[in-house]
């Protein structure tokens, strides 16, 4: 799905839309009852809708930001979305869906510590990184974990989406990411939306033909997941396609 660029120039929304959730507008609330005042005084504290509300601005932020969560119902089905999707909600703009979106993607760097990006030493090192991105999503992705010769990680890098097939995947795209960052290894992961991470026989040959292209790049394959819903299974520990 390609995003509009010439969308993402700000634009008027119409405030006389209908408020569905009967919720006040900005202008009648009190200063101190306001987002940005209740972000600026303890952010904390502060309902997601507030946080959200704050990001998409406005006068209607409150209602816009109350659409959001009911349409995708948690934070991280909108951290999973595509621009476009967001974007379809009343109120809110391929900008500020960008800006959403941004937000959201400091918030999981700051996840991982400052001075020290995580080492992978085990197929449980990669899960812990990788299940959080990939088990919830309701579409089949894979993902490209590039790595230096210390096997500290550089980046997950989505590389495919759809079925996982290896007559499709385009194997030199996949190592683009770690050749970009002069990686020394990989761990490829992908996701069942089924939930249940048991390799298939597609995932076994792709694996293969990963574990090639990387002897052929000089590039190791340290392994590759598959990524179910709150399980996982290295294929590397299987022996399946390595």
């Amino acid at each position: 799905m390609e995003t509009d660029m010439n969308a993402l120039q700000p634009h008027l929304i119409n405030n006389t839309q209908t408020n569905p959730y009967n919720l006040p507008r900005l202008k009648h609330l009190p200063i101190r009852e306001q987002p940005a005042f209740r972000v600026a005084k303890d952010s904390d504290a502060c309902s997601l809708a507030e946080l959200l509300a704050v990001i998409i601005g406005g006068s209607n932020q409150i209602e816009y930001a109350e659409q959001l969560l009911a349409e995708f119902g948690t934070i991280q089905k909108i951290a999973q979305a595509h621009l476009n999707e967001i974007a379809k909600i009343p109120g809110i703009s391929q900008l500020t869906a960008l800006r959403l979106k941004a937000s959201l993607a400091l918030g999981r760097k700051l996840l991982q510590p400052e001075d020290e990006r995580p080492s992978i030493n085990s197929p449980s090192d990669a899960a812990k990184i990788l299940l959080p991105i990939l088990a919830h999503r309701e579409q089949e992705y894979m993902v490209i974990m590039p790595l230096d010769t210390r096997n500290r990680v550089l980046d997950v890098v989505e590389v495919y989406h759809g079925s996982l097939n290896s007559s499709m995947i385009r194997i030199g795209e996949l190592f683009k990411p770690a050749l970009q960052r002069n990686a020394a290894a990989i761990v490829a992961a992908h996701n069942h939306p089924s939930g249940d991470p048991s390799p298939s026989s597609e995932d076994i040959n792709v694996t293969r033909a990963i574990v090639q292209a990387g002897k052929l790049l000089d590039i190791s394959v340290l392994d590759h997941l598959v990524i179910g819903l709150s399980r996982w299974v290295s294929l590397k520990e299987k022996g399946l396609g390595f």
